[in-house]
């Protein structure tokens, strides 16, 4: 089951820099920049797995483990899941800030063809 959140991740990597490395439209390579965020968040997240472990902060364990299992090493991992968090609520308000400079481009120069604003550009 982990080896397949690997691949995905890996997957959803390449689709977002194909997207990025291919596509002229500027919304486009924001879209693959996207697609290349979620998938570290589902690699962090990946890492932060353990088989058979429970949520960090519980207020009663779960039937037949004690507070002392839990903490021999059975729950998840939760800084990965913080961080994984915190990448989130950045990576929105860096693909608000794309897609801002995206519209005043378009406004600015009538094309989000990055070929077209390059050869504007003099």
């Amino acid at each position: 089951m982990i080896v397949g959140n690997y691949l995905a991740g890996v997957a959803l990597f390449c689709i977002g820099l194909y997207a990025v490395l291919t596509k002229r439209n500027l919304v486009k390579i924001v879209m693959g920049l996207s697609l290349m965020e979620a998938s570290t968040y589902l690699l962090l997240l990946s890492f932060a797995y353990r088989a058979h472990s429970t949520a960090p902060v519980l207020l009663n364990p779960p039937s037949g483990q004690t507070p002392e299992q839990l903490a021999q090493g059975r729950v998840a991992d939760p800084v990965l899941q913080n961080i994984c968090l915190t990448a989130i609520v950045i990576g929105i308000a860096v693909t608000g800030v794309f897609l801002a400079v995206t519209v005043r481009i378009a406004q600015h120069y009538r094309s989000i063809d990055s070929d077209q604003i390059r050869a504007m550009r003099g």
